[in-house]
């Protein structure tokens, strides 16, 4: 008999165990309580990266993780591409920043991580409208990084697992959960219960609430308070002129490709304004000042308009790192939390799959057991908040 297990969310992550639970032959629902990628996975910069992530394991996961994605869509084979392969284009405009950059590639080279460094006149070829700072005079470009279409990527998956006959339920919240040393069983918003052998939690920034269920608290980054930690602005233009197809990260904004000749905006140091129960206003300062920096980067932008601004929230675990595996001594509930979820998907859902189907834990998963950032539920109300690890990048 297939092993019947359960996952909760249809993010990215949740739908990329799910295809590889399906591939290692066990039957699986996925449930979520709205539409498959309409969480986290809808709103995000999405660029595939390993660099500067810390410590040396969890460089190496994002790494080997480039890797899986390029592996994927070449063999899917898909006529809607997913990835860009575009690789990042950075460079620093004042001697603070170009030093860290410079020690930040230094460390990237010991570890192989590839990249070149090119003078001014080759970035302006490679990027025909952009407006350089004259104190700019070379960049760094790395080579693996990647760009993803996170809708794309959610309708790929969903192909695959209607092809592996997957159950994917919509719009179904999934109201308690109960683990014994036998089985796993869910109790649905429309009064129908699931059961089975293993649940999978992919369910992102709601991951504390499920988890609460078993008597255990989670420390996960509150994604709902106005934090540059927990949330970052996203904003959208309209099409433009400009002949940009790759990622760059330049000292006032960070802009990718998204599509028709519209392009994403982040800038971060804008970030501490960030309130998901405030939307930003495309004509407030927000958009204001993303327009005024944009037009200031390119030629070609002086009919540029931002059309929505968004507010990722982030999925990300107190110590920012992943938290992954089983959460309890009967191996029943299984808990994938990250920040980097686009980036990792699908490595991760082959990883945990194997964990699941054959009790091998990879060694890339070591260093990102849960126990870290989980301790018995406080029964007692104004009991002091867990003192988990502070929030690292």
């Amino acid at each position: 008999m297939p092993q019947r297990i359960a996952v909760i969310g249809a993010g990215v992550l949740g739908l990329s165990v799910a295809r590889s639970l399906a591939i290692q032959g066990a039957q699986v629902t996925v449930f979520d309580k709205s539409l498959p990628g309409s969480g986290t996975s809808q709103i995000s910069y999405a660029w595939i990266n390993a660099n500067g992530k810390s410590p040396q394991s969890y460089h190496h996961l994002n790494a080997s993780a480039i890797d899986e994605h390029k592996r994927l869509q070449h063999e899917s084979g898909s006529n809607a591409p997913w990835l860009l392969e575009t690789g990042t284009w950075e460079w620093a405009a004042d001697a603070f920043t170009l030093k860290q950059l410079e020690l930040r590639a230094e460390k990237l080279a010991a570890l192989k991580y590839p990249f070149r460094v090119v003078d001014r006149h080759s970035l302006l070829q490679a990027l025909p409208e952009i407006q350089l700072d004259p104190r700019i005079q070379q960049a760094w470009h790395f080579s693996s990084e990647c760009l993803i279409y996170p809708s794309l990527f959610v309708a790929r998956l969903l192909a695959d697992l209607r092809e592996k006959n997957v159950e994917v339920c919509v719009n179904r919240e999934v109201i308690t959960l109960d683990e014994t040393e036998e089985n796993v069983t869910l109790t649905l918003s429309d009064g129908q219960e699931w059961q089975g052998d293993h649940l999978v939690l992919a369910t992102g920034r709601w991951s504390s609430e499920l988890i609460g269920q078993l008597g255990l608290e989670l420390g996960m980054t509150d994604a709902n308070r106005a934090d540059k930690t927990a949330c970052s602005f996203l904003a959208h233009t309209n099409p433009l002129p400009i002949q940009l197809n790759s990622n760059i990260i330049t000292p006032e904004l960070n802009v990718r490709p998204d599509g028709g000749g519209r392009l994403m905006l982040q800038a971060l140091d804008l970030d501490h304004h960030a309130d998901p129960a405030r939307p930003a206003d495309v004509n407030g300062m927000i958009g204001v000042e993303m327009l005024r920096r944009l037009r200031r980067l390119f030629t070609n932008a002086q009919g540029a308009r931002i059309e929505r601004i968004e507010v990722g929230q982030r999925s990300r675990p107190a110590d920012g790192l992943p938290a992954l595996g089983f959460v309890t001594s009967a191996q029943r509930v299984y808990l994938m939390a990250t920040h980097s979820g686009m980036t990792l998907a699908p490595l991760l859902g082959r990883l945990v799959a194997e964990e699941i189907i054959a009790g091998a834990r990879s060694d890339m998963l070591t260093d990102f057991a849960p126990d870290r950032l989980l301790r018995p539920r406080s029964e007692t109300k104004g009991s002091a908040a867990p003192a988990y690890l502070p929030a690292a990048q």
